[in-house]
This record gives structure tokens, sequence and C-alpha cells, in this order.
């Protein structure tokens, strides 16, 4: 869309008027590794941050990154030695803090820049505490900034959408469901078009989700919006 800055993904290309021109970086976290193909291509043009155990997945895929952030409990002692002595920038942190590894490096951007574009990587399976903790966190960090985050794989995608603001997909490779989240209690005023089961101006209750696995219609984008609240819009593109 003319105007609008994009996130180019490998399998798709999110568009709105309320991402951010500038600084693109790509987190990645200590989660599911993503396949190297898309590892190495989400990385394109993206300054790379390794939380932790995401060395791993970097340097696996042959990607050094530009900075190693984490207390070093669960990353590879071999990898991790390997990227500081190929020029990676490392950040130590105590195993004894409040705050996560990831949460850290969502301060650190946050106090780099206000209207950083984040990706995140690294970021799905494994244990459901440490993703849920990943998602809030994300979407904690993004209240009162003009940042905007992606959470991404090969397999899923997450983004925010708060009142006022609306989202375009792009699909290059076409999903197998889209879902619509509510974060705030209520939402007001939910669009979604470009899928089978179409809303517009619909009211969403955090109680009773019920506008999932929906599914893209044709070859059109699919486009969302919403009037008041806070909602996450679920990409999947999971093999049967």
């Amino acid at each position: 869309m003319k105007g609008f800055e994009e996130i180019r993904l490998p399998q798709v290309v999110l568009s709105s008027p309320q991402i951010p021109p500038g600084e693109e970086v790509l987190l990645v976290a200590g989660g599911r590794k993503p396949r190297v193909n898309w590892l190495l291509e989400a990385a394109e043009n993206r300054t790379v941050w390794a939380i932790d155990r995401g060395v791993n997945a970097c340097m696996e895929a042959g990607l050094l990154p530009a900075l190693i952030l984490g207390d070093a409990d669960s990353a590879s002692p071999k990898l991790w030695k390997a990227a500081m002595e190929r020029g990676a920038e490392v950040m130590s942190l105590s195993r004894e803090k409040d705050d996560t590894d990831f949460q850290v490096a969502l301060k650190a951007l946050a106090s780099r820049s206000d209207g950083v574009k984040i990706l995140v990587t690294g970021c799905w399976g494994g244990l459901f505490d440490h993703a849920w903790s990943n998602v809030l966190s994300v979407l904690g960090n993004l209240r009162g900034s003009t940042g905007y985050a992606v959470l991404a794989d090969h397999r899923e995608l997450l983004t925010f959408i708060r009142g006022g603001e609306s989202v375009t997909l792009t699909h290059l490779r076409k999903p197998e469901a889209v879902s619509l989240l509510a974060f705030s209690k209520q939402c007001k005023g939910v669009t979604i078009r470009g899928v089978h089961w179409p809303l517009e101006k619909t009211e969403l209750d955090q109680d009773f989700p019920y506008a999932i696995s929906n599914r893209p219609e044709g070859e059109e984008p699919t486009v969302v919006g919403l009037d008041d609240g806070e909602m996450g819009l679920y990409v999947s593109w999971w093999e049967r």
C-alpha cells in the first residue's frame, strides 16, 4: 500500500500506517528454531540480536549476530565462544535477576529508540509460560511507544493491533488459519476482510474468543482494523 511502511517476511508482508520507518531489529530467542532458510532471509537488512540460546540457532545457520545477550544458562558454550571470537558484542547478564533475558533485550531496545521495528523469532514452541511471558512482554513494551513488533517463524506469526490501528497482510504463502485474539476485556469495532468469515465493526469479548481459525479467501490480502481495545492478529502456516 502506497505510503505505508512494510515488514517483509519470507511468507507474508505486513503493511500499516502504524509501522514506523527506520531500523529493524531481529531478536532470536531460545524457543523453537526457525528453519535455516527462513532465518537467513528474515535476517536480511536487519540488526540481529541473539538472546541466550538463540545464539545456537544463529551460529548453526551461519548467521553472526551483532549482539549476544543473556546469562548463558542455556546457550552452547562452544557456539557462544565462536560468536564472540568472530566479533559479536556480548551483554552478559547475571542469572540472579528479576527480568528475563528477553525482557532485558526489550528494555535495551526501548532505551535506544522509541520507534524501532522488532521482529522476534525463536519465541514459539517449548514451554507455554515462556511463550506467554514473551507475548505479554512485547505487548507491554509497545504501550506508550511508536514502535511495532511481530513475533514470527516459518510456522506462526503474532502481531498486535490497538484502537485506531489497522494492518494489511499480503500473503506470499497462503496460511492455514488467521485468528483474532482479544488482549483487552473488550475489543470494539473489529473488522477483518479477505477471509472466509469476514467481520465488520464487531465486538470481541476476551472471555469468549470465537474469532479463531478463519482462513484467507482467494488471493485477496487480509485487512484487519480495530476501533478500541488491544487485539492480537495470529496467523499459522502449520503443515497438516
